[in-house]
């Protein structure tokens, strides 16, 4: 396994760079159906695909304006998650945030520790000064989440998202570096 990166330890989880052994898991959790409903993927991914993927994250984020990173349960380093920082525009200073958690470790706080290890990172080291998260009105969950961490609703998007024979609205929470 790699190192986790400098300032992406929390008291639960660290934060790592994407990596070959990370095939398996990537390629399984993007293939997910119930992750599909919040990511927009509507066809399954291929391994090669995934490949692709993983090489690219290895450019850097004022390049490509995303990067991707593994949530690594501290001790025994077992990747419990996926967490992206995307839509990261330097001249207005602002960084959407994108989490997914494998269901055996839903509800053990690794999602709000991951996602508050990434806004610091986005207010200290990108100079950003707003984190925001797209999160479909189905999911109380993530809402609850965000609010927690200091997030707030601020815009929603109607009948934004199709999936399963209905709509769902679109919520968009933002956090400022105040």
């Amino acid at each position: 396994m790699q190192t986790p990166i400098i300032g992406f330890t929390g008291q639960l989880i660290c934060l790592r760079a994407l990596g070959q052994e990370d095939l398996p898991l990537l390629h399984s959790w993007e293939n997910d159906p119930d992750g599909w409903l919040s990511n927009g993927t509507v066809n399954p991914l291929s391994k090669d695909f995934i490949q692709s993927y993983i090489s690219a994250s290895t450019r850097h984020i004022l390049e490509t304006g995303s990067m991707s990173l593994i949530i690594e349960k501290l001790g025994t380093k077992e990747a419990v998650g996926h967490l992206v920082l995307y839509d990261y525009t330097p001249i207005h200073r602002r960084l959407a945030v994108g989490v997914y958690i494998d269901s055996h470790h839903r509800m053990q706080g690794f999602g709000s520790e991951a996602i508050g290890l990434a806004t610091r990172y986005a207010f200290e080291k990108l100079r950003c000064d707003q984190v925001y998260a797209e999160v479909l009105a189905y999911n109380s969950h993530s809402q609850h989440m965000l609010s927690s961490l200091g997030f707030h609703h601020t815009a929603t998007l109607p009948r934004w998202h199709w999936w399963d024979s209905r709509y769902e609205d679109l919520y968009y929470y933002q956090k400022w570096n105040e």
